[in-house]
């Protein structure tokens, strides 16, 4: 075997050298060797595999290491099936030195060859071999379900539902422990699987799009240093665009939940946001900066009730991009600004406009991050003009683009229906022939899209807009404005 430590017993395998996970002063050099060997043939991070029996032994690493309730054993919690389909017993694996029962720790991990891309992937070979290469994100149970109430305090963030993520963030506060994350700093011209699981996280909470993401996955280029520079900024860490302790811990925290009792850069960050959007004022934030305290929290929770997400008062991915779409400084950045991912949702009201007919969680309001960023700055301008008269919007496309019927178009993230604005002032359907229809204020607003946001086209059957060459004809739109954005 070739020599791969550096002297302490430290391996480094696949270029990744091994941290000092809780526990791991309990076992030898020849332990260690022997992990960085599974891993380098697994094609994995030697770390990973740490994390997971530290965890799985009560940071013991004692392969006799039993779950008095399960009956498991051993470094990874070997039940009985798994033991027998493996060639061996329970009771034999007990008996066996922590050198020993590496190599079926090996044979376990052996069909998930190069499958093990993220700490994610290497606990659920363990726990729930089918989610393997799922993502973070997979949801493993739901509420109400047996297996969600066996395992409900894996809900870290109480929405309901238990990710991948979740479920794994035990294992990965192992690795926290170890100070130095998995052995690397991750800066521009890093690859591999901690880069891509990076760039996933960037994309949960809105600074990648999943379009950007598949241009490079786990290769550490401009566009992941660039979204690395605008988180750090927007939660006051030093923009160097690598990813160190400092930002990993932030990523930590986000993972989680920023929730009351919480301090520290996130927090701040999420108080800018809060202020931006109006919930919270400069003096509210003076008597606490950084510290997630009521106030914080019941302005989370104002915030959150008004975009239609569940008012937790909890910072979910969810939330966290929904405030960074609402704020002018810090989203879309130029980037996603041209981006032609249809991955971005309208926040269910905002300065200047409300929605209308809108389905759970706005799955009829998605768009390009400019078009939803567009039906925003029309809600500012129009707010300045008739600050209690707002812009009501209503389908606009489903995620991902595509057939969204009964609309012909609707497709690509660029096309949004507005209701025309009534003479009473509130939010009801109207028409171009109906009573209560406002010509004046419809045509103000069709005027103040054309001048400040020049749309390549507005469908709308009012003749006098359509004789001023304002819209144009389209059928079945008498009763509302299609915008099409360029």
């Amino acid at each position: 075997m070739p020599d791969n430590t550096n002297g302490n017993g430290n391996g480094r395998g696949n270029g990744f050298a091994l941290v000092n996970v809780p526990g791991s002063d309990r076992v030898s050099a020849s332990f260690k060797e022997r992990v960085v060997q599974i891993a380098d043939d697994l094609g994995t991070n030697p770390n990973f595999l740490m994390a997971v029996m530290s965890f799985e032994t009560g940071e013991s690493f004692d392969p006799a290491k039993r779950n008095p309730v399960s009956g498991a054993v051993g470094l990874i919690q070997f039940m009985k099936p798994t033991a027998q389909g493996l060639g061996t017993t329970q009771e034999a694996l007990a008996q066996m030195t922590a050198e020993e029962q590496l190599d079926f720790v090996a044979k376990h991990f052996k069909p998930f060859k190069n499958r093990v891309r993220t700490l994610e992937d290497a606990y659920m070979a363990v726990l729930f071999p089918a989610a393997v290469g799922k993502g973070a994100s997979h949801v493993l149970f739901r509420k109400p379900s047996l297996r969600f109430t066996q395992n409900s305090g894996l809900d870290i963030n109480r929405d309901g539902v238990i990710t991948v993520g979740e479920a794994a963030d035990k294992v990965r506060a192992k690795l926290g422990a170890a100070g130095a994350g998995v052995g690397q700093t991750l800066r521009r011209g890093s690859r591999g699987p901690e880069v891509q699981r990076m760039q996933e996280e960037l994309a949960d909470i809105g600074y990648l799009t999943r379009a950007q993401l598949q241009t490079g996955p786990g290769i550490f280029g401009p566009q992941t240093e660039a979204a690395l520079k605008n988180f750090q900024r927007d939660n006051h860490i030093e923009a160097v665009g690598e990813l160190d302790a400092e930002t990993q811990a932030a990523f930590d925290e986000l993972n989680a939940g920023v929730r009351t009792g919480s301090r520290g850069n996130v927090v701040r960050g999420l108080q800018d946001r809060l202020v931006e959007v109006g919930a919270m004022t400069v003096a509210q934030v003076a008597s606490g900066p950084g510290l997630f305290g009521p106030q914080t929290d019941a302005a989370l929770k104002t915030f959150q009730r008004n975009h239609g997400i569940d008012p937790t008062g909890v910072l979910t991915d969810q939330t966290y991009q929904a405030l960074l779409l609402a704020t002018h400084a810090a989203m879309p950045r130029a980037d996603l600004q041209n981006s032609t991912s249809v991955e971005t949702v309208l926040p269910e009201s905002g300065v200047g406009y409300v929605t209308f007919n809108r389905e759970p969680g706005g799955r009829d309001q998605f768009g390009r991050a400019s078009t939803v960023r567009a039906v925003q700055h029309l809600g500012e301008l129009w707010h300045d003009r008739h600050p209690a008269v707002p812009v009501a919007v209503g389908d606009m496309s489903r995620r991902g683009g595509g057939p969204f019927p009964p609309h012909a178009s609707h497709t690509d993230g660029r096309d949004v229906d507005l209701r025309p604005l009534t003479n009473n002032g509130r939010n009801e359907p109207t028409n171009v022939d109906a009573a209560n229809y406002s010509h004046a204020l419809t045509r103000e607003l069709i005027l103040l899209l054309r001048e400040g946001l020049n749309p390549e086209v507005i469908f709308f059957n009012d003749p006098l807009t359509i004789s001023e060459g304002l819209t144009r004809r389209a059928a079945g739109h008498h009763n509302h404005l299609h915008v099409r954005f360029r």
